[in-house]
């Protein structure tokens, strides 16, 4: 789905001026490093020289860059994570201090390298591509009980971007045995996420880790078998880059026993409530691509984007839109349920891809997990699908011409969702907001630069939940 550009008017635009109501701790514990962005016309050929057209050194590292954005929009985070006794490391230390972030839990490894990426920005191709040097290790005996209390302590929200997984499996069961929400992300496969994943409320994607993870040929159905393979999440949101987001939220009673974020009415964007007695049985594929994307496109070409974002560069950003099934739907696969085999190969390719990628040849196996390339249900569920509310929501609009680098983009996404489920957003709301920050960031170079600040942003956007006053 391409998104028609609406028109937006800045000449009314009036950003947040207030701050939130009361000091919200959220803990992330993930990658933190420094970034080398080196931009170029187009993507080197093998054995090419060129030159770069900007080169910049800035903070990177996924949970690093969704706390800043987090911080930005007014929480208060907390980073556990590990990097280098080095003066890089001092670097590091010093941007995430600018922002707010409390680094009291970041330990420091004396005598190692802080980690480092180097990222060619192709702006003819639109892309980024990563090479990453990681920096020590993490171990689990290095999460003393003192750091897992004094990191977990009045923290309403704590996020794992899915590395250091097992230290990171030590939080998380802490906080889920004091009653903390867990958020936790897929980006791609690594070793002991299926672990990681069984701990969480809530569960953000990013668009190739279902299909990776499950083996499922149709990205629908990866997306409905991943979530059926995590029977304690409330929701699990999969980010589709230029195609926006997708959200499957069970129902309260079938996900995790607490309460959730609910889907309501809200915005004016086509959203459904309420069950409406019995559950009619769908495809996933059906209701994204017969019911939803046509529901959008109309709402996109109809209703003229509102202005809710003035970049630091001045780029004005309309908000997108959302739309969600009437109540909650029961999910069935599009694909028959008898091509497990096929399913475990592809799974398994992905797996050695990812090992590999990760100068980790020959153990795929660690990659994928237990429940990768089973047949559906085979991890948790039957394989008959799921009870949900479906929810697909579009990119924020801005001018094309002023991407200039997605670097990150997923990462601010995550940070507005940890501000959003903080502050009582509803979750349409939070998929809208972290449209709006993903393109406010993708305005300017790096991860960090573009992030947007509360006066950068409408009071309305920010403000939905009347938990955010």
């Amino acid at each position: 789905m391409t998104p028609v550009q609406a028109k937006v008017d800045s000449s009314t635009f009036q950003g947040c001026n207030r701050p939130l109501g009361k000091r919200i701790k959220v803990v992330g514990m993930g990658s933190c490093g420094v970034d080398y962005l080196a931009s170029v016309a187009a993507f080197p050929r093998p054995d090419e020289k060129l030159r770069t057209e900007t080169l910049e050194t800035q903070g990177g590292g996924n949970c690093a860059n969704a706390l800043t954005a987090a911080a930005r929009l007014g929480l208060y985070p907390t980073l556990v994570t590990k990097i280098g006794g080095d003066g890089l490391g001092d670097g590091i230390i010093g941007e995430l201090h600018a922002d707010g972030i409390d680094t009291t839990h970041v330990l420091r490894a004396a005598g190692h390298p802080s980690p480092f990426t180097y990222i060619i920005v192709d702006r003819q191709g639109g892309t980024r591509t990563c090479i990453h040097t990681p920096g020590a290790a993490l171990e689990p005996a290095e999460m003393t009980p003192g750091l897992l209390g004094g990191a977990l302590e009045g923290a309403a929200l704590v996020y794992f971007d899915g590395r250091l997984t097992e230290a990171a499996l030590l939080l998380a069961r802490e906080a889920r045995r004091r009653g903390i929400p867990v958020l936790v992300e897929a980006e791609r496969l690594r070793p002991g996420l299926e672990l990681l994943l069984a701990e969480a409320d809530y569960v953000v994607t990013s668009a190739h880790f279902p299909q990776d993870w499950t083996g499922e040929a149709n990205l629908a159905d990866a997306v409905l078998a991943t979530a059926e393979r995590l029977p304690a999440a409330r929701w699990v949101i999969t980010t589709l880059g230029s195609r926006g987001s997708v959200l499957l939220e069970r129902p309260a009673a079938a996900a995790g026993g607490a309460a959730g974020h609910g889907s309501g009415n809200g915005n004016g964007n086509g959203n459904g409530g309420g069950n409406g007695g019995g559950m009619r049985h769908v495809a996933l594929h059906d209701v994204l691509e017969a019911e939803l994307e046509p529901r959008l496109r109309a709402l996109v070409a109809e209703v003229e984007a509102e202005a809710v974002c003035v970049a630091e560069t001045g780029v004005v950003i309309g908000a997108g839109h959302t739309a969600s099934t009437d109540g909650f739907v029961q999910l069935r696969y599009s694909a028959p349920r008898d091509r497990a085999q096929e399913a475990a190969a592809a799974a398994a390719v992905a797996a050695e891809r990812a090992a590999a990628l990760n100068a980790d040849s020959g153990r795929g196996a660690a990659y994928a997990g237990s429940g990768a390339g089973a047949a559906p249900g085979a991890a948790a569920g039957n394989g008959n699908g799921l009870a949900a509310r479906v929810t697909l929501a579009s990119i924020a609009t801005l001018p094309k011409e002023a991407v200039v680098d997605t670097t990150g983009a997923g990462d601010s996404f995550i940070g507005s969702v940890l501000y959003g489920l903080c502050t009582g957003m509803s979750l349409p709301g939070c998929m809208r907001l972290g449209a709006v920050v993903a393109a406010a960031k993708c305005t300017q170079l790096g991860a960090r630069p573009g992030l947007p600040t509360r006066c950068n942003l409408s009071q309305d956007l920010l403000h939905e939940g009347a938990g955010a006053a």
